[in-house]
């Protein structure tokens, strides 16, 4: 049985699309369930769930309040209360699609050996696409595509809006590092890269696997210069936190990687220049340098 966690916090809007899109699944209701864990919601999440349940008796889901904030601390809890060989984690704001637990099924059927997997994420625009798009922008609205083929993860790994596990592989490493992930409103990561990196030193392989597809929904308000802003410095600020975590040693290699990715960032913001995609070259600029304010800068 595989077990979908969702930990959630203040996303009343977008749970019953997600909810719906868990009920059209391709295998039977007998062969999953749900774990919800309301992560100190102040919205109408607690009812929104609790009518779910009422109206769909025939799905295993439970409800969980854990108090301690951050999404790290939320989806180890759902770990803790799930009950599936098999977890997956489900944005509160995305929707799958309609054959993936059949697809994350049989990945994980035909390799019996391998305990961790990540699948394609796609966009859903629920307004606009912004004017600034571009395809090394992207990933911080949740897009991950790296190709068609099934593959080994090597320097890449999965993203938290679609990963897929043997429950077992947290026994033997443990779960999510709770000083990093989104914490409220706070915008900081790099939760899923440190899990990976450390499942990886611990001899675990791990696959992409694109025939599992989650679409992420993208409001107006996460285009907004804003929120690329706040979205750019929790990136930085978590790879701080995770690298010096390490050492001194791996902070100075990552900031190395940074000034290396400035020289990249120069480049393809000239070419947007020069093919008069000015929102483009603008925005790639102006997120490299908030990335790098949080990973270089010691603030609160």
């Amino acid at each position: 049985m595989i077990s979908a966690i969702i930990s959630t916090y203040n996303r009343e809007r977008f749970l019953n699309g997600l909810f719906e899109s868990i009920l059209n699944q391709s295998i039977s209701k007998d062969d999953y369930e749900i774990v919800i864990v309301n992560n100190n919601s102040t919205d109408r999440t607690e009812q929104i769930c609790w009518q779910f349940m009422a109206d769909h008796p025939d799905v295993k889901c439970s409800y969980f309040v854990e108090t301690k904030q951050g999404l790290s601390y939320g989806r180890n809890r759902g770990i803790e209360e799930s009950n599936g060989d098999l977890v997956t984690f489900l944005d509160d704001d995305a929707i799958i699609a309609p054959d993936f637990f059949e697809k994350t099924n049989h990945f994980f059927d035909a390799y019996p050996t391998v305990n961790a997997m990540g699948g394609r994420i796609l966009l859903r625009y629920m307004e606009e696409k912004p004017a600034w798009y571009n395809p090394f922008i992207a990933p911080i609205l949740g897009y991950f595509n790296p190709g068609d083929k099934q593959k080994v993860f090597s320097n890449n790994y999965f993203r938290g809006s679609n990963m897929s596990f043997r429950k077992v592989v947290f026994e033997k490493h443990g779960g999510f590092d709770v000083r990093l992930g989104r914490k409220a409103a706070s915008l900081y990561g790099n939760e899923e890269k440190e899990l990976f990196y450390r499942f990886k030193e611990n001899g675990e392989v791990m696959w992409y696997v694109p025939e599992a597809v989650v679409y992420h929904l993208v409001p107006i308000e996460r285009t907004t210069d804003e929120f690329v802003r706040r979205q750019a410095i929790g990136i930085g600020k978590s790879e701080r936190i995770r690298t010096l975590s390490l050492g001194k040693a791996k902070w100075y290699f990552s900031v190395f990687k940074e000034l290396l990715k400035w020289a990249a960032s120069f480049g393809i913001a000239a070419f947007y220049l020069v093919t008069f995609r000015y929102a483009a070259s603008r925005i790639i600029v102006k997120f490299r340098a908030w990335v790098s304010k949080g990973l270089i800068f010691r603030y609160d």
